[in-house]
């Protein structure tokens, strides 16, 4: 650990070359926008009614005000910086005054804030184009945002040259122009936006873009069409499918982007004078009032059904969720019904056999002659002695399975592990196992639920003398192990010199139901996991050297939640 002046020298330049990385990222975006916003300006310049000066389509303005939606208020000056240079260098590339480019640049810069602003007041990080309030939102912040900007348009274009039309058809053009503009660009560019942090299934990636293509041919189909055509029908309405499509089975940003290719191929051929919005028989202003109202018509459409449809999936989403979660919710309910009876025939099956073994002895020691009254009182206190535990394990089974709550106690691991050898050294001598013990001296006690801790360790033990029942009794040994494990944990392992354990299956060995004995339940190593887990614990597996298996519990030392 550096300290003292090399320390702070450190420190000076990570927070330099932090600085240093976000300054040239907000230069790089300024630098986007600007040259984006300047040729898309140039493009709409193409197109303008020369009475007033005005471009009648602005797409420019769902660049600037649909990056900043997109990328939130940190993009904000770098966004504004781009807009102002690029509409002052047009203005200075077209020879105007240089007030009159800035004041046609602060126009177009506070409409980008305007929209964003009230996005962002309204609808915030959560604002996306799946929702219908938020599509109708946005769009009525479009046009709160080129009205207000359309007075400094009205002061700009007066700047340039006297008006020879009324003031209020400059500020009609204006809005029109501008709103139609961020309709045709801005909600691509958001959905760009969220599709970059959660990308499409392939499927849907593939099927949008088939269908992407299609509608571009469509449109241009249309487009070319005779000007008697345009006027016994409406071939604009024939889009109508391919969008339906597009909303019914994608994303938003494919209709989105639907939506724009419709819109730029009007906007080119308008001006570049190219099929029916480009006929030189048509007067200058229905050709563009034609245009304007097909934009709007498409768009609008466009995201309203993407909205609708994609509140409809959540909705189905939600619903099928909801649906799974009550159905997961009865099967753990029969899952705990069964696991609870089969738990208690588990662990009730072995203080059983004890209380009869020990019975059948107390009655042999009682008919000897004549009887042998110490190892009859020894049998009888045996007996006693399995009465009691299974009430504790009824108890514990209550507690586990039920939904009282028990105050945790402090717990020695070493006398459970004794305790737990002490009720199976019966059976350990019956199966002629060997047994081992390394219990760390003075380890400090756990907060927990003793007997269902107990009954875990009994448990491990009980698989581990089953397990070794299949090799030659000569080698079976048990290795019972207390330690610390890390700062504020320690951890038992039951260690068996069995067959050891199938790597494949080591994952589902936790899982109820999940047994390798010909007449076993499957419960026991699932119920162990769950005592453990509720002790904020965790219990694992793994193989023995040369041969066997390995359960370790880990346990914090803090109460479980």
């Amino acid at each position: 650990m550096l300290e003292g002046p090399l320390a702070h020298s450190q420190l000076q330049r990570i927070v330099a070359s932090i600085l240093t990385w976000r300054w040239a990222g907000s230069i790089g975006l300024a630098a986007a926008v600007s040259l984006t916003y300047f040729l898309a300006a140039l493009l709409s310049y193409g197109l303008a009614l020369t009475s007033e000066g005005l471009a009648v389509f602005w797409p420019a303005s769902g660049i600037s005000s649909g990056l900043l939606i997109a990328l939130g208020s940190r993009a904000r000056w770098p966004v504004i910086s781009g807009v102002i240079v690029a509409v002052v260098a047009d203005h200075l590339i077209m020879a105007d005054p240089l007030r009159v480019g800035i004041a046609f640049a602060l126009s177009d810069a506070a409409e980008t804030l305007i929209i964003a602003g009230l996005v962002e007041r309204y609808f915030g990080a959560e604002f996306s184009l799946d929702r219908l309030r938020h599509v109708l939102g946005m769009l009525a912040a479009a046009v709160i945002g080129t009205c207000v900007s359309g007075v400094g348009g009205v002061i700009a274009s007066v700047l340039l040259r006297p008006p020879t039309v009324p003031i209020l058809t400059i500020w009609h053009h204006w809005v029109t122009s501008n709103t139609i503009g961020f309709i045709a660009v801005a909600p691509l560019l958001i959905g760009l936006a969220a599709a970059s942090r959660q990308w499409p299934r392939s499927r849907e990636f593939v099927e949008g873009v088939a269908v992407l293509t299609m509608l571009a041919g469509m449109t241009a189909i249309i487009i070319s069409l005779s000007q008697e055509r345009w006027e016994t029908v409406v071939p604009i309405a024939w889009l109508s499918p391919m969008l339906l499509w597009l909303a019914a089975r994608c994303r938003p940003v494919f209709a989105a982007a639907g939506a724009f290719i419709v819109s730029v191929t009007i906007v080119c051929t308008t001006v570049f004078g190219i099929g029916h919005f480009g006929d030189p028989n048509l007067p200058i202003e229905d050709r563009i009032l034609g245009a304007q109202a097909s934009i709007l018509v498409v768009a609008l459409s466009a995201y309203v059904l993407a909205a609708l449809f994609a509140e409809r999936r959540e909705s189905e989403a939600r619903l099928t969720s909801s649906n799974m979660m009550l159905e997961r919710e009865r099967s753990n309910k029969l899952m705990n019904l069964e696991a609870m009876a089969g738990s208690i025939s588990h662990e009730i099956k072995q203080p059983l056999t004890g209380i009869t073994l020990s019975g059948s002895a107390l009655v042999r020691y009682l008919e000897d002659t004549p009887p042998k009254l110490d190892k009859a009182r020894s049998a009888a206190a045996k007996v006693i002695a399995g009465g009691h535990r299974i009430g504790q394990i009824l108890d514990d089974i209550r507690n586990l399975f039920g939904k009282s709550e028990r105050v945790p106690s402090r717990v020695n691991m070493n006398d459970l592990a004794r305790e737990a050898l002490r009720a199976l050294d019966g059976e350990l001598k019956n199966h002629n196992v060997v047994t081992r013990t390394h219990l760390k001296p003075g380890l400090p006690p756990i907060m927990g639920h003793g007997g269902q801790l107990q009954q875990v360790i009994v448990n491990l033990i009980q698989n581990a003398i089953d397990a070794m029942d299949s090799v030659d009794s000569g080698r079976r040994a048990l290795l019972l192990r207390t330690e610390h494990n890390g700062g504020d944990a320690i951890s038992i392992t039951v260690e068996d010199t069995g067959p050891g354990i199938d790597p494949k299956k080591s994952d589902d060995m936790f899982g109820a139901f999940f047994t390798t004995k010909p007449h076993g339940m499957g419960l026991g190593l699932a119920i162990c996991r769950m005592i453990v887990e509720r002790h904020d614990g965790e219990l694992s597996v793994s193989s023995a050297v040369p041969h066997g298996a390995i359960f370790r519990i880990k346990l914090p030392q803090k109460p479980p939640h």
